[in-house]
């Protein structure tokens, strides 16, 4: 017996039932696609089934910034929108400025106007201004625009990406024709274009899949971003590395001084050279919980009243550098363009996460510069005349040896 094969007209009742269930539309949603009829705009906006799923994938990577590219009348905008937490921001691309009109009022009565920005133009130009700007990576990108240059809206989306950035296109399947070879025909070229260079790409993880629907046959690409291929001369690597050498170096500097001259206050930085190595170690250790962030808890500052001979910072040291190296590691996935939350001295400030990790290897410096100088004003045989020498370089040379 043969099964009858499901058609349009099940497809559609499907996504009505799907609709019912799981993605019910409001009064704004159903207001912004009578207002697409009644603008006489192609029937091109994705389904209420569609949407949600927008929606929810966008908020299961926990979005801060989405890009989307092709508005309309702000259909998905919309559902994109709402995935957004507060402080979120969302920028849409628009070629027309009459849809970018009539999608700015849609988006306005759904009460996602503040955290929405529409650009009118075409979206290469848009793109690449953005680019120009170093605008901060986004978390999720929609690409929903014309086929034929679908290519470079991906190149364009992954170089405003960070590691972890979920790009999603729309309509990758063209009903089928996607596997049609030297059709001539610019939407087919350009997907086929867009998937050769998906699959060819060593930050792209991706997965496509067909659907049916109210849309008829077509599908959706997913793609993961993944690290960039790092050098040696990564300079974040670099900071890293030498400011846990070099902190190494010095503390084995001190430990040939008596607990008097270890100990012996300064008027320099923190006082002494215990007290400004500790200093530096604790800060390691407190930045890279403040790195990670909820739900890791700030530990304990190590400075105060418990005294430490140069042995024993320099265990502390070890594990300090190799959290603070592990905490960079996941910053680089979140973006090191990400803003998080910091409280110091009671008032709660907003950094990127590469600001954080480059103050806490220029902490260590400036505080070792003072060391040295402690060092020197000690005078001690066998120390103060020969200082490491710990500047990069050095520190290039040493390893290289």
């Amino acid at each position: 017996m043969n099964t009858p094969q499901p058609s349009q007209s099940t497809w559609d009742a499907v996504d009505r039932a799907l609709e019912q269930w799981l993605a019910p539309q409001d009064e704004a949603l159903q207001a912004t696609t009578m207002s697409a009829e009644r603008a006489g705009l192609p029937r091109i906006a994705v389904s209420p089934a569609q949407g949600r799923l927008l929606e929810v994938l966008a908020r299961a990577i926990g979005a801060r910034r989405i890009l989307e590219i092709g508005t309309l009348a702000g259909f998905s905008t919309i559902w994109l929108a709402r995935a957004l937490p507060p402080g979120g921001s969302l920028v849409t691309l628009e070629l027309d400025p009459g849809r970018a009109q009539l999608a700015h009022e849609n988006i306005d009565r759904a009460g996602c106007g503040e955290m929405v920005r529409i650009v009118v133009g075409p979206a290469a130009e848009s793109l690449e201004s953005l680019r120009a700007m170093c605008a901060p990576p986004f978390d999720l990108v929609f690409i929903d625009a014309d086929r034929e240059r679908c290519l470079a809206y991906l190149e364009h989306a992954i170089a405003l990406s960070r590691p972890g950035t979920l790009i999603i296109v729309d309509n990758a399947v063209h009903r089928g024709r996607v596997i049609e070879q030297g059709t001539g025909e610019p939407s087919v070229e350009g997907v086929r274009a867009m998937m050769d260079a998906i699959q060819r790409h060593p930050r792209l993880k991706a997965a496509g899949i067909q659907t049916v629907g109210a849309k008829g046959y077509d599908g959706l690409v997913l793609a993961l971003v993944g690290d960039a291929p790092r050098a040696e001369s990564d300079p974040l690597d670099i900071l890293l590395r030498h400011d846990a050498w070099a902190t190494r170096e010095v503390l084995r500097a001190c430990a040939g001084l008596t607990d008097e001259q270890w100990h012996r206050r300064f008027e320099i930085g923190p006082g002494s050279l215990h007290d400004a190595l500790t200093h530096i170690v604790g800060a390691m250790l407190r930045w890279a919980d403040r790195i990670d962030g909820p739900p890791t808890e700030l530990r304990p500052s190590i400075e105060g009243d418990v005294q430490r001979t140069p042995a024993e910072l320099l265990v502390i040291l070890d594990a300090a550098a190799a959290d603070l190296a592990a905490s960079a590691e996941r910053a680089r996935a979140r973006g090191l363009g990400t803003e998080f939350a910091v409280t110091l001295a009671g008032q709660t400030h907003r950094f990127t996460l590469g600001a954080a990790l480059v103050h806490v290897t220029t902490h260590g410096m400036h505080h070792r510069a003072q060391c040295l100088n402690m060092l020197r004003h000690l005078s001690v045989p066998g120390v103060s005349d020969r200082l490491p020498e710990i500047d990069p370089l050095d520190w290039q040379l040493q390893a290289r040896a």
